[in-house]
């Protein structure tokens, strides 16, 4: 029914886009496939802990980055996607998926990407996937991604404290400390988590190991925010984190994204 009110309400001078066409006239293959990727917490105590999971929407059969897929969809076909994605994660028992880690043996939180343009088509479906999710005892996250125009930077914000007030969780994905459009939302209350990328040259450079952790330090005096650092990928990226304030890791010396069919979580957890 949310379905069926929002699709009605979604502007109609938008044409579908040339991808979602690609795609379905390529085996009938669905547009996206969804991947699971670990988020591993600072601190492990001595007994199991919840998990927390990224769900990543990936281009199915072609080969298109996940940036150009999203990038080029209209408006309308952008929501119908995202709608179908809404609809697929609330249909999971997650209590009952083969989950085994060091980390815990509980998915209790979810964090799904949401494009800022099509967010205020979106509120609906969010509040309602929010309290299917608490149902399972999982909580929802929801990542705003960094592409990102100022001409819709406002609209998108009042839909994020709008939600924000009925309990949803919002994390900044990819955040850019330099120009980035989000940043005047940090102050608001309304971004529970920030997601930074490991910066390049960071297990060789002490300099760009300080700036990060005085980067990440500012961010944590001017807000009461969790910061997740992204694309940790090898063992001496992570040995050089002591330092860094950080409260979430994610990369592939982690997890490695897997299908919804193939998750076994058996990593081991670092930190």
């Amino acid at each position: 029914m949310l379905t069926q009110q929002r699709c009605d309400n979604t502007d109609s001078g938008n044409e579908p886009g040339s991808i979602g066409k690609l795609f379905n006239e390529y085996n009938n293959a669905p547009l996206t496939e969804a991947h699971f990727q670990e988020i591993v917490a600072r601190k492990i105590s001595g007994c199991a802990q919840e998990v927390a999971y990224e769900v990543l929407f990936r281009p199915g059969k072609l080969c298109l980055s996940v940036e150009g897929f999203y990038a080029n969809l209209h408006q309308k076909e952008l929501l119908n996607l995202s709608l179908e994605q809404l609809h697929q994660l609330a249909a999971i028992d997650y209590r009952h998926l083969d989950v085994l880690a060091l980390a815990g043996h509980k998915i209790a939180r979810l964090f799904i990407n949401i494009e800022a343009r099509i967010i205020s088509s979106l509120e609906a479906e969010l509040v309602w996937l929010k309290e299917t999710l608490k149902q399972q005892e999982v909580e929802l996250v929801v990542e705003i991604t960094e592409r990102l125009s100022a001409k819709i930077a406002t609209t998108a914000f009042a839909s994020i404290a709008k939600l924000h007030d009925f309990g949803v969780k919002f994390a900044l994905d990819d955040f850019e400390p330099k120009g980035d459009l989000r940043r005047h939302w940090i102050n608001t209350a309304c971004v529970d988590y920030i997601k930074l990328i490991l910066p390049r040259g960071f297990e060789k450079s002490e300099k760009v190991r300080l700036d990060f952790i005085d980067y990440i330090y500012q961010l944590k005096n001017q807000a009461q925010v969790k910061v997740i650092v992204e694309k940790v990928e090898t063992l001496e990226q992570f040995l050089a984190m002591e330092l860094v304030p950080y409260d979430g890791l994610q990369g592939y010396l982690f997890s490695q994204p897997e299908k919804l069919a193939q998750i076994e979580l058996h990593r081991h957890a670092f930190v």
